[in-house]
């Protein structure tokens, strides 16, 4: 029997992640996801109930940088086919970086951009060589040319991702990996809000399909859920 592909989720408990959780299963593949508390992530454990031997759940905090830097060596043996990095807040609700603390921008850039680049350095081993993919939940709001203005802090930590995967991709040329910057959508979610244009379940699917579209593409690319290009 054919093993099937697998894929990690980070930050699966809901929203997006979990959308995407579920779209990989209904694609017939197996998954990792994370959680920041395992037990308490009820929706994600019934999936995986429903699904014997095809969901692992893993515990991560991102904001807790030695839990970022030991995840890996908790993975299983197997490779990763695709691994999506899937962490954000919307950060402080004033959005203004003449009002902002240090401690507040510190804490927003780290989950926004520091963590998911800290956490991907420690997957590279773990993925496929020549196929394998690694994606970056970013947003339409971190590319500069494209910036109107507005939640400037919010837009300057996902600016801050996309700079930071740019150069991770250099990092990695050897292992002839994909990386991508993945626009979700304005999505209904906790952060999108309940007004926003996309479903989770559109969300994911079009994440998914552009995940797959991409293995053994050998390029950085920041594309939206529909795999459209963005302009940086």
């Amino acid at each position: 029997m054919t093993q099937r592909q697998l894929a990690l989720v980070v930050g699966a408990n809901r929203g997006i992640g979990l959308g995407v959780v579920k779209e990989f299963l209904g694609r017939d593949w197996d998954v990792i996801a994370t959680a920041r508390q395992p037990r308490q992530a009820k929706e994600l454990q019934a999936l995986a109930e429903r699904s014997p031997g095809r969901v692992s759940i893993l515990q991560l905090e991102m904001n807790d940088p030695a839990t970022v830097d030991g995840f890996a060596s908790g993975l299983p043996s197997r490779m990763l086919d695709i691994a999506l990095i899937n962490a954000g807040v919307s950060g402080p609700e004033h959005h203004n970086a003449s009002a902002v603390t240090a401690e507040e921008i510190g804490a927003l850039m780290f989950t926004n951009a520091i963590a998911p680049i800290r956490l991907a350095r420690t997957l590279v081993d773990h993925l496929r060589p020549g196929s394998g993919v690694i994606a970056f939940t970013s947003s339409v709001m971190g590319s500069v040319s494209l910036n109107p203005g507005g939640h400037e802090l919010y837009r300057a930590s996902k600016a801050a991702l996309n700079s930071l995967t740019r150069g991770f991709y250099g990092e990695v040329g050897a292992h002839n990996l994909t990386v991508l910057s993945l626009h979700p959508g304005w999505v209904r979610t906790d952060m999108g809000g309940p007004g926003a244009a996309v479903s989770v379940e559109d969300s994911a699917q079009g994440m998914v399909t552009v995940l797959l579209r991409e293995e053994g593409a050998h390029r950085h690319a920041f594309l939206d859920y529909q795999g459209a290009e963005i302009d940086w």
